[in-house]
């Protein structure tokens, strides 16, 4: 980096002086290359807040909520004497006690796992999903019927077979005007019958992170899967950056001061009115 000074004074901004960052004789390159990780943060919770209704700046609120997930709620420490402590969090902390940025990231890792296992999920079991550009958590039940009811009348005849089939036809065409492939259903109901499996789960994840306001099921009806890989890829990208700021700063613990970023608290790392950062620097 030729002139760290200078992107640094990018960064921060024309108001900061950055005689106290220069005085502190840590590596500038190191604060600019941090600064610049907490600015892409910024970036990308605006993205997924913006596109996917999902807002990772936890309030303490919704963090407590989020400890009803084990993965989130336990957490190992190692004893003085190098035995490994389980403990959890729920009993150790009040409920409007500040996020670390380590607690986001127990957050993020433990969301980008179940995203992935979905997105992996329906890419090798369920590829060309019928219903899945209208599927939401009520028609899975009705699906169930439209099934029951077709398999209840299959292989049989009689006189009222026909209109029978043809309002159930009607009734599923109404309710799945996006899923052409999965007409005539007295055909493929069996392949439908399989699929609710999928939305199954994906309503489990759902519910599991139903504190994020977490909707799935708009975000596959929206574009399939692309949305959900954007909404893995960010997700994991913020982990990224996380776990570099919290390693980087061991060398900057000085310039990180100054700035304002807390690890103890991520209501700064996400709020410009506290920590002053040009997000394009």
């Amino acid at each position: 980096m030729r002139d760290p000074k200078r992107i640094l004074k990018k960064l921060v901004g024309p108001d900061t002086d950055l005689e106290p960052f220069d005085a502190t004789g840590e590596p500038l390159e190191q604060a600019v290359g941090t600064f610049r990780d907490v600015g892409q943060c910024r970036k990308i919770r605006d993205f997924i807040k913006t596109n996917f209704g999902v807002d990772l700046a936890l309030s303490p609120k919704t963090f407590y909520s989020l400890l009803e997930i084990g993965p989130i709620n336990y957490i190992e420490t190692t004893q003085r004497d190098l035995e490994v402590e389980t403990i959890s969090l729920k009993d150790t902390r009040n409920p409007d006690d500040p996020v670390s940025i380590g607690n986001l990231n127990s957050v993020l890792r433990e969301l980008y796992k179940d995203l992935l296992l979905l997105h992996e999920r329906i890419h090798k079991d369920f590829p060309d999903a019928l219903l899945i550009r209208d599927m939401r958590p009520e028609l899975i039940e009705r699906c169930f019927d439209f099934a029951d009811r077709l398999e209840s009348m299959h292989g049989k005849w009689s006189l009222l077979k026909g209109g029978k089939v043809r309002d159930i036809e009607n009734e599923f065409a109404t309710l799945f005007p996006n899923s052409p492939d999965a007409r005539p259903l007295e055909s493929k109901f069996p392949l439908i019958r399989h699929e609710m499996e999928l939305y199954q789960s994906v309503l489990r994840t759902e519910k599991k992170w139903q504190a994020l306001e977490l909707d799935l099921f708009t975000i596959l009806r929206g574009n399939e899967t692309k949305d959900l890989g954007l909404l893995l890829q960010n997700a994991q990208e913020m982990g990224n950056r996380l776990w570099q700021i919290i390693y980087q700063s061991s060398e900057i613990k000085k310039c990180v001061e100054l700035l304002g970023i807390d690890f103890a608290n991520i209501h700064p790392l996400f709020d410009n009115e506290t920590v002053r950062l040009n997000n394009n620097g």
